[in-house]
């Protein structure tokens, strides 16, 4: 039988669940449907939510494809932000970050009700603070 001795006092929370811990927050309160953090090798760090009409594999294509678009205006980049506005009064925002080593993209579909930009910053601050 385990003692409570036995257990670590303090157990370190995977990032990638600090991260959508978050993220479960701002998709209760209809801030976006779903979001997705892909690192700059397409590989998918933090997700949550469903987009029956846009999912992961649709995101990151796109969000890689316009990777190239941005680079196209410069070393640094020049453009932080994308927005595509899509079927069924959806908006997808396609967000590029530096943080955790690595160049990040935030894809997220968001509903016209509620405003999304001081969520996603907050996304951002909290990914940014982790490393």
């Amino acid at each position: 039988m385990m003692e409570k001795s036995d257990i670590p006092s303090t157990v370190e929370v995977p990032v990638q669940v600090r991260i959508e811990s978050i993220m479960k927050d701002y998709v209760e309160e209809e801030r976006w449907k779903s979001i997705f953090l892909f690192s700059s090798e397409g590989l998918l760090m933090a997700s949550y939510g469903i987009s029956q009409i846009y999912n992961e594999e649709k995101l990151l294509e796109f969000s890689f494809s316009l990777i190239d678009t941005v680079k196209l205006l410069g070393e640094q980049p020049l453009v932080k932000e994308i927005i595509v506005r899509g079927e069924e009064k959806k908006i997808l925002i396609f967000r590029y970050f530096h943080a955790l080593e690595d160049d990040l993209v935030i894809a997220a579909v968001v509903s016209r009700k509620k405003g999304y930009r001081r969520a996603l910053s907050k996304v951002i601050r909290l990914i940014c603070s982790l490393g």
